[in-house]
């Protein structure tokens, strides 16, 4: 019978330990990069922020645009997941699951002193991220159209894709008018009612 190494238990437990450092440092990147935007943000700040060297930092990430790219994709990772389980919820009505998979994607900084850096750093950080934020919005319209889709509810004369595409640049559009999360949750609802009235 096959026994592991002894060195395969601390080997584990390091490799566990790296990935959720990794995970906190990706956090205080987001807030450094979003409150400073891309240019104007050093690894020492970071650093700084995550409460880790910079040797440290280097450790994990060989520079400012590995680090960001890699901050954007946890956080869309992130936000993608959460959409994916709003939708999937077994027992909401379709109008919940996609109030909830448009607040899981669009809302989590509403209201937040990094709203608009967020944005930004989607929105202008091309260079660096290439197509990745373009694959994961239509990522997310492809799921939500899945899901009007699959719900066997009547869409008269309109696609599931064009009601997707509709609620998502209607949520695009609020999450920088409104003054908090529950307010951008009470313009999706009646968004994702209006979409879905026979």
């Amino acid at each position: 019978m096959y026994s592991k190494p002894s060195w395969y238990g601390v080997h584990m437990a390091a490799t566990h330990g790296d990935t959720r450092r990794r995970e906190q440092v990706l956090a205080a990147a987001l807030t450094v990069f979003a409150t400073f935007g891309y240019r104007k943000t050093s690894m020492d700040a970071v650093a700084q922020a995550a409460d880790i060297s910079r040797p440290g930092l280097y450790f994990l990430f060989s520079g400012k645009e590995e680090l960001f790219r890699e901050t954007m994709r946890q956080a869309l990772d992130g936000a993608l997941g959460d959409v994916r389980t709003a939708l999937a919820a077994p027992d909401a009505e379709l109008n919940a699951r996609l109030v909830a998979a448009l607040d899981a994607h669009l809302g989590r900084y509403v209201g937040t002193h990094i709203n608009e850096g967020v944005d930004d750093l989607l929105e202008h950080g091309t260079a660096q991220l290439r197509s990745m934020y373009d694959d994961y919005r239509a990522a997310f319209r492809d799921a939500l159209t899945e899901a009007v889709a699959t719900s066997g509810r009547p869409t008269g004369s309109v696609t599931p894709r064009q009601i997707a595409e509709v609620l998502h640049a209607a949520a695009e559009g609020w999450k920088h008018r409104v003054a908090d999360r529950p307010a951008f949750v009470d313009k999706l609802t009646m968004a994702v009612d209006v979409a879905l009235r026979p």
